[in-house]
């Protein structure tokens, strides 16, 4: 089974809004010729760019330092469980190194 379009949130309102927006800007002539890909793309329709809060981005957790409590929110998110605290004290589960 093929998925026909692929969704992808965003918490940046200036990227969602350059996704959409092909006028040449002095403020984004930076930006490399083959990232303008994503424009195309997105106008066939192959993604879909959605806003997300950031408060409610589980991918925070991979790109920007959070707090403990958003870290488990964030884990939660996308269906991952924290460990039991002493649970993975085994021998089995320890990784022993020497130098």
């Amino acid at each position: 089974m093929k998925q026909e379009r692929y969704d992808i949130h965003c918490d940046s309102q200036s990227a969602l809004d350059l996704s959409k927006n092909a006028m040449y800007h002095s403020r984004t002539k930076h930006i490399d010729v083959r990232y303008h890909w994503l424009r195309q793309v997105v106008e066939e329709q192959q993604f879909k760019l959605e806003k997300i809060h950031t408060d409610d981005n589980p991918a925070d957790m991979m790109t920007k330092v959070v707090t403990g409590g958003k870290l488990q929110l964030c884990a939660e998110l996308i269906g991952m469980e924290c460990a039991p605290a002493g649970s993975l004290s085994s021998p089995k589960a320890t990784a022993r190194f020497s130098l």
